[in-house]
């Protein structure tokens, strides 16, 4: 099973069933004997859990994972955590439908990710300030996504959220760059190719966007169809490059689907419009330029130019009291 290792399996099989490990494992055994071998450890541990009662899904989905053991294209994953940052709400208008979608970033001993919010009696706990920064929190049933690079979790009104559940102990959360999307704040004249940082600047130059096609259910760009979903009808999604400068220097970020909106603070359909009318961005470029953001991102080499860039993960306005209490800390 994707995200429950043999170990995995066997401990929640004695956690459900009250049972020694050694039974578990001589059970396992077992199996693998009758099968001659054709049958990996962690399938002959899915025998025995089901020939016990034991739904390994419905652990999943309840119970959950830990941050590391989680990797996009899963579905009904539960999972639980710290809220470290919180993106907000915004509102989106698209071809059929408008709504609201908030974010924040979930973090446990493990690793990092974001968790996106659709549902409206979700996104009313963020507007209530319910899931403010420093909260535990416990999610189940959720479905996750690669964005840019990093995995995300998405929530849907099947989801269900629990606010500082009382099963739930969350050890020493380490907030620096390593591969499970930890960040470290820095300042651009400290950046490094792989860095996954937060880093504050102004926007002192901005690009036209561009767009390419994209599949609607993954989000992946299209080559002939999608290599998940086969033929679809394309969505346009727009990609959107800036110059951010915080007095140690300045570098290039790119930012793609909902960050564009959010820095830009305009809807799809009004970014869609300078796809056939580019001049139509200049009046919306004159209003950000200047503009304070946090970003949130991956420092990456540009081969052809010989320099460093950031794909944007998030970007948010930048917070005065935030900044304040970074300056006083360091």
């Amino acid at each position: 099973m994707i995200g429950l290792s043999f170990d995995d399996i066997v401990q929640k099989i004695c956690e459900v069933k009250g049972v020694s490990e050694d039974e578990i494992r001589s059970r396992v055994r077992d199996k693998l004997n009758k099968l001659s071998g054709l049958i990996s450890n962690e399938g002959a541990a899915h025998i025995v859990a089901n020939e016990l009662g034991v739904d390994l899904f419905e652990i999943i989905r309840k119970i959950g994972l830990k941050i590391n053991k989680i990797v996009p294209g899963m579905r009904g994953v539960g999972v639980a955590g710290k809220v470290l940052k919180s993106y907000g709400v915004r509102s989106f208008k698209k071809e059929n439908r408008e709504g609201k979608v908030g974010s924040f970033l979930l973090g446990d001993e493990t690793g990092m990710m974001r968790v996106v919010l659709w549902d409206i009696n979700h996104i009313k706990l963020m507007e209530e300030n319910d899931l403010k920064e420093g909260i535990i929190l416990k999610l189940t049933d959720g479905y996750v996504r690669e964005n840019n690079g990093y995995k995300e979790m998405h929530l849907s009104n099947r989801s269900q959220i629990m606010i500082n559940p009382e099963d739930v102990k969350i050890g020493e959360i380490k907030i620096n760059f390593d591969r499970e999307g930890g960040y470290a704040k820095k300042q651009i004249k400290d950046l490094n190719e792989g860095d996954f940082v937060n880093i504050y600047g102004t926007v002192v130059q901005l690009f036209e966007p561009r767009f390419y096609e994209a599949c609607p259910e993954c989000g992946k760009k299209l080559n002939n169809g999608c290599v998940e979903h086969g033929t679809v009808n394309a969505k346009l999604v727009p990609v959107l490059n800036f110059l951010l400068d915080d007095g140690t220097g300045n570098i290039r970020v790119a930012v793609f689907r909902d960050n564009v909106n959010s820095l830009l603070g305009l809807d799809d359909s009004k970014i869609l419009e300078f796809r056939n009318n580019p001049a139509g961005f200049d009046e919306y470029k004159k209003s950000t330029l200047g503009k304070q953001v946090s970003i949130v991102g991956k420092v990456n080499k540009n081969n052809v130019y010989d320099n460093l860039e950031i794909t944007a993960n998030s970007i948010s306005d930048l917070d005065p009291k935030e900044l304040a209490k970074d300056l006083l800390n360091n």
